[in-house]
């Protein structure tokens, strides 16, 4: 008994020294969809998938840049030691030549006609000897290039296309994990905030207790004092109310930690302190359809079986860009060049417009290694998506049937609280009339104790159950307005 009383005295000690805390904390209410949107809010929580996203989106404008043609430009300014030509003919040489092979002739009647046609060979060979060059320059000291290409491909389009495809299921990845984490918030929070939600219940069961024994033990002092009963039973009275306000201590402690839990969630300071303002109906009424209804469902809007089918697709395009290396590359060219200085080339503005093509016959069988690994790649996420499908199935006949069990359980806490609560005020009542023994209104008040903690149990169950339903469809766990009060 001494125990028992020390016991309950250092409760009250450090009940006193919460409630001084309490009042020098900041006291919040929330509901539950202001704490799922503050916690979304946090940017802390988004700041890797937003550089990520980014990262994801500017590599499909990279690829997607490959769809329009290669424009290059270049030039070149030399300076050389010397010239550079070709001598083409020895003017000098070539007239003393002439000169001794005319001379030379011994037919008199060659002579004669040379003699005769002498002056105009003389002119005819001066005009041509003047127009022949005595060398051809071949570039100048000093030249210069400027030249432009234009390059449009032509088949490596397709496998632009794919690259771009690929790119993008890099995009979607990236949203379907940040939906993900959405849904991973919004759990988290709706778990804790329903932890909230029953501590707060558990205190208000245990307060209504202590109060009832409170009621009680009054009661019983006064019919001591008349000698209704004895005064043993005015002590178990006190011992039952003592056990009662230990139960109001360690409800309101666990009130606190689970208000601490949900600052902790939404980063939010030591200072505040959260009370959770919806309040679970007596009477919430869930309307279940079949179970494959909500198991196809599931498949269909569960991220990681999503994150699975993005990476069978993105292995698929991998497969196929492997492939596309073997196709004979074509290309349209157009090329304008400017040269000064190289005076070989005529004209110095040149342009050329052509279609090439680049083979790969032979590469070692390269592209086709990476085409079977991309192949076994697509393989190996079908086969991770049978078991995952297999696996949701499970998980959502596991929450199914929980959500069932609670609905069922519910009706039935109900009807043990109604019965526990008539059993107390008949007990109590015949009591008040001496018709009962204390023993009966303390086991009365007990049973009447333990039917309200079950049935608020039963309650929250139904709220974590349907959450866990529908998140394990793939859906937001946030839960109806019609749920609460």
């Amino acid at each position: 008994m001494r125990g028992l009383i020390r016991k309950v005295l250092w409760s009250a000690l450090w009940t006193g020294l919460l409630a001084v805390h309490a009042e020098a904390s900041e006291v919040r209410e929330l509901s539950l969809s202001e704490a799922i949107e503050a916690a979304q809010r946090d940017t802390k929580s988004w700041a890797e998938y937003d550089a990520r996203e980014a990262a994801a989106k500017a590599q499909v404008d990279a690829v997607e840049a490959n769809w329009w043609p290669k424009i290059t430009v270049d030039a070149a300014v030399l300076y050389w030691s010397d010239v550079s030509k070709i001598d083409v003919v020895d003017k000098e040489q070539l007239t003393s030549d002439l000169q001794k092979a005319l001379t030379e002739t011994s037919d008199p009647a060659t002579q004669a006609m040379l003699q005769a046609f002498m002056p105009t060979i003389q002119g005819v060979g001066g005009v041509l000897m003047n127009a022949l060059p005595e060398s051809i320059m071949l570039k100048d000291d000093l030249n210069a290039t400027f030249g432009a290409q234009v390059m449009m491909p032509l088949t490596p389009l397709f496998k632009v296309y794919q690259g771009t495809k690929l790119a993008q299921i890099g995009v979607e990845n990236v949203e379907v994990e940040r939906a993900g984490k959405s849904l991973e918030i919004s759990d988290e929070v709706t778990e804790v905030y329903l932890k909230l939600v029953y501590a707060q219940l558990m205190q208000e069961v245990a307060q209504e207790a202590f109060e009832t024994l409170q009621k009680h033990v009054e009661m019983a002092e006064k019919y001591e004092t008349v000698g209704m009963i004895s005064h043993s039973d005015v002590l178990s009275a006190k011992v039952e109310e003592l056990k009662a306000q230990q139960s109001v201590v360690e409800a309101r402690n666990g009130t606190r930690l689970a208000s601490m839990k949900l600052a902790q969630v939404l980063s939010l300071g030591r200072g505040v302190e959260l009370r959770a303002s919806d309040m679970p109906r007596d009477t919430f009424v869930v309307t279940l359809d079949t179970l494959e209804s909500y198991q196809d469902r599931a498949v269909a809007q569960r991220t990681e079986f999503r994150r699975l089918e993005l990476g069978r697709q993105a292995a698929e395009r991998k497969k196929t860009m492997a492939y596309l290396d073997y196709v004979p590359q074509l290309f349209l060219i157009g090329r304008y060049q400017y040269m000064y200085g190289i005076d070989a080339l005529k004209p110095r503005s040149q342009a050329v417009v052509g279609l090439g093509m680049m083979w790969t016959l032979f590469d070692g069988l390269g592209h086709r290694a990476e085409a079977r690994q991309a192949s076994a790649e697509a393989q190996a996420y079908s086969a991770k998506a049978e078991e995952a499908r297999d696996l949701i199935e499970l998980d959502v006949a596991q929450k199914y049937l929980a959500l069932s069990t609670a609905i069922e359980r519910v009706k039935l806490t109900q009807q043990a609280l109604e019965l526990a609560e008539e059993n107390l005020r008949t007990v109590t009542a015949q009591f008040a009339n001496g018709e009962s023994v204390n023993t009966d209104v303390l086991a009365a008040q007990a049973r009447h104790a333990a039917a309200r903690a079950d049935n608020v149990k039963a309650r929250i169950d139904i709220l974590s159950a349907w959450a866990g339903l529908k998140l394990s469809m793939g859906e937001s766990p946030t839960l109806e307005r019609d749920a609460f009060l």
